[in-house]
């Protein structure tokens, strides 16, 4: 299961979450253990280190490697497999939640996957936290509390970043795709489908990262490329509008003059004069 950024930024942020304890192992390539439990009195937050192996939570697989946090609920069945060849090195943190808020806060008793990405500062808070989770004392005690809060800080803010980088990488390819095939007949509806959206999900997106709708930016770039055809070329307007996607000649006359202010045949008379 992945969560969604947003929801995990209201789940702890609302909980009355506190920290428990703090694990980290290294363990060799090949091994393999099933029948395993989860610690039954507190979640847990598993952050990869280094290597790969594949934990299974009642049934569901993750394959954790360095650039994901998992999370996992009290006391669920867990088979582990180390993968590859390098050694397995991960750290743990248990924390809790009061009992009374179990069924406000589902989500302390799930399994699910953290993307967060590279991030240099999230190690160095989890090796402090390991740390301090070592040293006695009621100071070291305070700075375990303070390194806790801050780690949940980080992970929530990195979720949030890989997020919103994962969708600016998609609308980059969005862009790329319609640079590419401009010419061709597709609808907006079909190229948001291609990254498993709809519609509308995918024009919000579009605005956000663009700054306009995906069909203005379609529409434009075809309204650009049949200015360049226009002033290089005889081609009739009905041959312009077909090489930058448009059927029907009337229609993209029409749309040519409400964006470019005049129709395309006055345009390539313009063009030829050098007024345009």
């Amino acid at each position: 299961m992945k969560i969604n950024a947003n929801e995990l930024m209201d789940y702890y942020s609302k909980a009355t979450i506190s920290f428990f304890d703090t694990v980290s192992d290294a363990v060799p390539s090949g091994l393999k253990g099933e029948g395993w439990r989860t610690y039954p009195k507190a979640g847990g937050i598993i952050i990869p280190i280094e290597g790969s192996a594949c934990f299974t939570f009642n049934g569901t697989p993750y394959v954790m490697t360095p650039g994901m946090v998992i999370h996992a609920g009290p006391d669920m069945r867990l088979d582990k497999e180390v993968i590859g060849n390098k050694t397995w090195r991960y750290a743990l943190v248990h924390y809790k939640i009061p009992e009374h808020e179990y069924a406000s806060f589902p989500y302390y008793h799930r399994h699910f996957n953290i993307p967060v990405g590279t991030n240099p500062r999230l190690m160095n808070m989890m090796l402090q936290l390991l740390v301090s989770d070592a040293t006695q004392g009621g100071q070291a005690a305070l700075h375990r509390r303070s390194l806790f809060y801050h780690l949940i800080e980080e992970i929530v803010v990195s979720a949030k970043r890989e997020h919103r980088d994962n969708v600016g990488e998609l609308i980059d390819d969005a862009v790329a795709f319609i640079q590419e095939n401009y010419s061709r007949q597709f609808t907006i509806a079909q190229l948001a489908a291609q990254y498993g959206m709809d519609g509308k999900r995918f024009a919000e997106l579009f605005q956000r990262h663009i700054g306009m709708p995906p069909i203005r930016y379609l529409t434009d770039l075809r309204i650009e490329r049949s200015k360049e055809l226009l002033r290089i070329s005889n081609c009739p307007v009905m041959q312009v509008a077909e090489c930058v996607g448009y059927i029907d000649s009337y229609y993209f006359s029409r749309i040519f003059k409400k964006i470019a202010g005049i129709s395309p045949t006055d345009f390539r008379v313009e063009a030829k004069a050098g007024k345009v």
